[in-house]
């Protein structure tokens, strides 16, 4: 019994640390050792309309065939997600299985807007706690346009 706790104790860190890492702009060397070999990162989100240019292009399926790759792609991400805040809302470990919600607030680098948010994490270990699989799923609840010069009163 006390090896399954020890196997979730080691899975919530890693999940701990790979979410405080890419939703503060971490350090992708530190975090790509928790990797696989041939891992898969998959990205959704209801942002096509709202958000187009920044979602786009880091949504769809990647899969990291080596470390290096992990950390290249990790890096990206990191670069283009600058989070002003955000807040894990619990990290939940069921075997070689684990989920996370982080709610966020970010600005668009293409206009100023506020953006905020929450996205899912679901985690997929291998039988030695490094990650499979990480799949997530954005929903973008409001956009507050950047405000606009005002002209000055007379």
């Amino acid at each position: 019994m006390n090896e399954f706790w020890i196997d979730d104790r080691r899975e919530h860190r890693v999940v701990r640390e790979v979410m405080q890492a890419v939703m503060s702009s971490g350090s992708a060397e530190d975090i790509s050792r928790h990797f696989a070999p041939g891992a898969v990162f998959s990205s959704r989100s209801n942002a096509g309309v709202i958000d187009a240019p920044w979602f786009g292009r880091m949504e769809g399926e990647y899969r990291l065939a080596s470390q290096n790759e992990a950390r290249a792609f990790l890096s990206e991400l990191m670069k283009r997600a600058r989070y002003i805040s955000f807040e894990t809302r619990g990290i939940l470990v069921d075997g070689e299985s684990a989920a996370s919600r982080c709610d966020w607030t970010r600005q668009d680098e293409s206009d100023g807007s506020l953006v905020t948010g929450t996205t899912m994490y679901w985690f997929s270990f291998t039988s030695d706690g490094r990650i499979r699989s990480v799949e997530t799923v954005a929903s973008v609840h409001s956009v507050i346009p950047a405000r606009r010069d005002l002209p000055e009163a007379v």
